[in-house]
């Protein structure tokens, strides 16, 4: 697990747990009262508990857990925490239907709703494309978007040919948050970069509308 402030200071207190194989990266804000964006695969080389013990924090102190799209590569993680804690999980209302959880436990998420966490507040963007539920999540006073599978570094984008993607939502999604002004780019995959996100956005823009 890697502390990010040590690449920017406004990424204070994010933590940034790498993916292994398909899995997704996890992002950890805070030390007590954790807030995790997204949870990993949860297989044998993603073991969230462990790797976030191996660092000193506890699965126990994570009040709540955000969701960018149901996706399993980014919910498998979800079994082992839950049973460690009770978090509250916050997704959009067209991804829940497909988790396997207690309704009690969900808090649906839309456009424009403001998260709190530890030192940051994080502005929901419905950015449709890889699944019809996608979001992102922003943070306009520190410049960082959580980017989940809608876009990441170097040009990529996420993939569209999946159950509830749809090329055309990509696109527009992708217009859409070149509007941002963004240093800090954390992706559902490959590794995050703490500054100039606006490039890598605006290029993968570009090769959306080049490739679709």
């Amino acid at each position: 697990m890697i502390d990010l402030k040590k690449f920017r200071a406004s990424l204070r207190p994010v933590y940034y747990i790498e993916g292994i194989g398909l899995s997704s990266n996890v992002y950890v804000i805070g030390e007590k009262e954790i807030t995790l964006i997204d949870t990993g695969a949860g297989d044998e080389m993603n073991r969230l508990k462990e790797t976030m013990e191996r660092s000193g924090l506890s699965a126990k102190d994570v009040s709540k857990v955000i969701l960018t799209h149901s996706h399993p590569d980014h919910t498998g993680g979800l079994i082992d925490l839950i049973m460690a804690s009770s978090p509250t999980i916050l997704i959009h209302p067209v991804e829940a239907e497909y988790l396997d959880l207690d309704d009690a436990s969900i808090m649906k998420v839309v456009e424009g709703d403001v998260i709190e966490t530890l030192g940051h507040r994080l502005t929901v963007i419905h950015t449709p494309g890889h699944t019809a539920g996608s979001i992102c999540l922003y943070d306009s006073d520190s410049r960082i978007l959580f980017s989940g599978d809608t876009v990441f570094t170097n040009g990529a984008f996420g993939r569209t040919d999946l159950p509830t993607g749809n090329a055309r939502a990509m696109k527009e999604s992708l217009r859409r948050l070149t509007e941002l002004n963004i240093d800090s780019l954390l992706p559902g995959h490959e590794e995050p970069v703490p500054e100039n996100g606006n490039t890598h956005v605006k290029l993968s823009y570009e090769m959306a509308r080049a490739y679709f």
